[in-house]
């Protein structure tokens, strides 16, 4: 009860402070409302994937005209679109502090449209309080009758209720977007409005083939095209490793498999957010390949989603535990193999019409068994140029709708 008062009190609190900020800032010499817009991330910074889908989500409100894009993190992200202003918002988010709560509804009159993105988070699969305070907030902003999009979501099977519950009772001017087919559907069936169906805005980011790390990365892969090998990039999911602690030895055995044919490895971590990073555990994964066969391996850096973009369009596969990587991959036509979590991979492949090419596998299976994960990765790369073809077919339509998060 005291939480809940504290919360009514904060909302009124903040309403009161934004309409005197927002009388003020109407006679003042500063950007008008009318073009500003806000972004809330769906956490904090670390994930490349969400770095990319802010880049794209940040560069379709400038070419929509927007002279003001802010974004409600007060924390630094690897971006390649500018962002006007940080948003101080991590003390209400993770420890509910009723003075900052109150502060950030008092921003909200400042913006003429607001922008959540959704990811994986909104069924509160990863910290129900951080998604909760983003979802209370967001419809808190909604309420002021602006337009208002929670952009591409996954949705699981396993929703939690709180975050069921603040989705159901949302504004009707908010519109969700399901970033695939399967969670278009859960989210209908759950929450009992209308979802418009997109793609995930990672389809949106811009290569960067001129960003340094790229120049670097690409001029590698061709070197190595030339000394005879297929390149493969290789992306490890810390989670999965803390889940299961059987992946990090069948990594090793997957990475040995590999390179036992004329095959380099582009190693790609995705993020950096725990003390054993996506970086940490590809560094573990190769820790025994011998000195001679040291030049068949490249670590890429997470810095830019766009430079990741433009280097994953040169491989000729990826093997992934990341839905963006696939993404980033996906996008440049480059065939994916990923290790399936949280009912995300598979309304991905639908959107390709590649849910029957046998192209997911899952952490289960390469902890056990890592040589048949190996023998698969093999013959789907005898395969690359039809999968590769069909990626290039369905691409535009699947662009189309991830435009279709900005209607």
């Amino acid at each position: 009860m005291k939480d809940y008062i504290m919360e009514k009190l904060a909302i009124s609190v903040g309403r009161m402070l934004g309409s005197i900020r927002n009388k003020s800032e109407t006679t003042g010499a500063g950007v008008a409302v009318d073009q500003r817009a806000l972004i809330i991330p769906p956490t904090v910074p670390g994930s490349l994937g969400d770095s990319a889908m802010i880049s794209a989500t940040a560069g379709i409100l400038r070419d929509k005209g927007f002279w003001q894009v802010d974004l409600m993190s007060g924390k630094t992200w690897d971006l390649d679109e500018k962002i006007d202003r940080r948003i101080k918002s991590e003390r209400y988010f993770y420890k509910r502090s009723p003075l900052q709560h109150a502060l950030l509804v008092s921003c909200l009159p400042g913006y003429a449209e607001f922008y959540m993105i959704g990811a994986d988070v909104i069924d509160g699969s990863y910290n129900l309080k951080s998604i909760t305070g983003r979802l209370a907030l967001f419809s808190e902003a909604a309420r002021l009758g602006r337009k208002a999009t929670l952009l591409g979501s996954s949705f699981s099977k396993k929703a939690q209720e709180p975050t069921r519950k603040i989705l159901r009772e949302m504004p009707d001017n908010v519109t969700i977007c399901a970033r695939d087919p399967y969670s278009k559907q859960r989210m209908e069936e759950m929450l009992n409005r209308p979802i418009r169906q997109v793609a995930d805005l990672a389809f949106l980011v811009a290569p960067r083939p001129g960003w340094p790390s790229a120049i670097s990365a690409t001029a590698w892969i061709h070197e190595r095209r030339k000394a005879g090998d297929q390149v493969i990039g290789l992306n490890a999911n810390f989670l999965h490793a803390e889940r299961n602690k059987d992946i990090p030895a069948a990594l090793q055995v997957l990475v040995k498999k590999l390179l036992e044919h004329n095959i380099s490895l582009l190693l790609v971590p995705h993020d950096t957010r725990s003390s054993k990073p996506d970086e940490a555990v590809l560094l573990d994964a190769v820790s025994a390949v011998e000195e001679k066969d040291r030049a068949r391996l490249y670590l890429l850096p997470p810095e830019s989603p766009g430079a990741v973009r433009a280097v994953l369009a040169e491989l000729d596969m990826l093997v992934t535990g990341r839905m963006h990587a696939a993404i980033l991959a996906m996008s440049g036509g480059t065939p994916t193999f990923s290790f399936a979590y949280q009912d995300k991979f598979e309304g991905l492949l639908q959107l390709f019409d590649l849910e029957h090419q046998e192209l997911l596998s899952s952490p289960e299976e390469l902890a056990t068994d890592p040589k048949r994960v190996a023998d698969r990765v093999i013959s789907l790369l005898n395969d690359k140029e039809r999968l590769g073809e069909h990626i290039g077919q369905h691409l535009p339509g699947v662009i189309d709708l991830a435009k279709r998060n900005f209607l």
